[in-house]
């Protein structure tokens, strides 16, 4: 394995846009295993009844919510990585990056959907219609109105979302232009902001819901800046942007979770878990780049490990909740249950990487090449067409 030493300087190498970032393998396999701990460990804290030996797990893992940790290190590395791989010197930018998209995200996603249905709900005599299925493939059940198969679907939306995003900003030649970016990103701060100190006074401007939609927003867009900043090695440098860029980290990092702290106090402290997330993602980008083939392996498979981990343990609980009531299965410790949903998880997940994720993968890069060069025939937009005035 090796890492980045910590008085490594910031920039090390320019980052080619489609290059395999290891380090950022290793920061997503981190960030779904985050995931997996505060979800299992919520899950068997009262296996039989009362508290089950191990509950310091849970505690750690509930008191610095490492889960959010997780999903907000997942934002920020979308930020990082998804922006840059759009080929906005290519034909048909915006239709190629949608077909590569649409089959990274939804066959596996899809797949998620029946055993999600069957371990969480169906296994449990509990109800998941017809509706709730079909509603569930458009990845719209907040709109729908339907049941989720799997809670976590949300934080997928919020990828799409961005992706939307970055292609308006794209067609407004704003991608490349990394202050509107950072206008856009401190806008959307500011608004969040604005509407938490408006809720904790009891005046409510929009929904928390809402409100987190901004600030997740705009953290993906600091995992863009962040990597402009991190790989702009050439003079002269854009000093008002590095500085723009800074502020906003010294904010969410600092600031922002500070003033939630003398607002709310630290017990379900968003922010501070919001700000854990963002020191968890520059460590990992800059001081110490984790790469091992193991790590490259735990990046691989992290979409389906953050997808099936509750396929995984809601069969393992439901299971277990068959078993006579004390017997040795329902009184293990806690770290035993987290182990074997853990080593589960990755074995089906390795298993739909292999057979679902990949193949996709290759389909959808097979498609959106034959649209590019249907395009490039004369017939679709003009690559200058897209690039940034700036």
């Amino acid at each position: 394995m090796n890492a980045t030493p910590a008085a490594a300087p910031l920039v090390a190498e320019p980052v080619r846009a489609h290059a395999r970032l290891r380090y950022i393998d290793a920061l997503r396999g981190v960030a779904a295993l985050l995931v997996v701990w505060l979800h299992v460990a919520d899950a068997f804290l009262h296996v039989d009844g009362g508290i089950v030996r191990g509950a310091w797990l849970r505690e750690a893992a509930a008191s610095v919510d490492v889960g959010r940790v997780g999903v907000v290190a997942f934002f920020l590395i979308s930020g990082f990585v998804i922006p840059f791989s759009i080929d906005a010197d290519r034909s048909a930018p915006v239709a190629t990056f949608a077909i590569k998209r649409f089959f990274r995200i939804f066959p596996a996603y899809w797949l998620s959907i029946p055993l999600g249905a069957l371990t969480g709900f169906w296994l449990w005599g509990r109800a998941f219609d017809g509706r709730d299925f079909l509603g569930n493939l458009t990845l719209l059940q907040n709109v729908l109105g339907v049941r989720e198969a799997e809670g976590l679907y949300w934080t997928l939306r919020v990828e799409l979302v961005f992706y939307a995003v970055c292609i308006v900003l794209l067609l407004t030649r704003s991608l490349h232009d990394m202050r509107r970016v950072a206008a856009i990103a401190i806008a959307l701060a500011f608004v969040h902001s604005l509407a938490m100190l408006m809720s904790w006074l009891k005046s409510p401007l929009m929904s928390s819901e809402a409100a987190f939609w901004l600030l997740n927003l705009s953290m993906m867009l600091c995992g863009t800046l962040y990597r402009n900043v991190l790989t702009q090695t050439t003079e002269p440098r854009d000093k008002r942007l590095r500085g723009c860029v800074l502020g906003l980290l010294v904010y969410y990092l600092v600031i922002f979770p500070a003033g939630a702290a003398w607002a709310i106090g630290f017990e379900h402290n968003a922010p501070i878990a919001y700000a854990l997330g963002l020191l968890l993602f520059i460590a990992g980008t800059s001081f110490a780049r984790i790469e091992s083939r193991l790590t490259d392996w735990l990046g691989r498979i992290s979409y389906s490990v953050y997808l099936f981990h509750p396929v995984v343990f809601m069969a393992l609980l439901w299971w277990l909740a068959r078993q006579p009531a004390g017997s040795w299965m329902r009184t293990q410790h806690l770290a035993v249950y987290l182990l074997v949903c853990v080593l589960g998880t990755l074995l089906l997940a390795d298993l739909v990487q292999r057979g679902v994720e990949q193949p996709c993968i290759r389909l959808g890069h097979r498609l959106a090449r034959a649209y590019r060069a249907r395009a490039a025939s004369g017939l679709g937009p003009k690559p200058a067409d897209y690039q940034s005035g700036a």
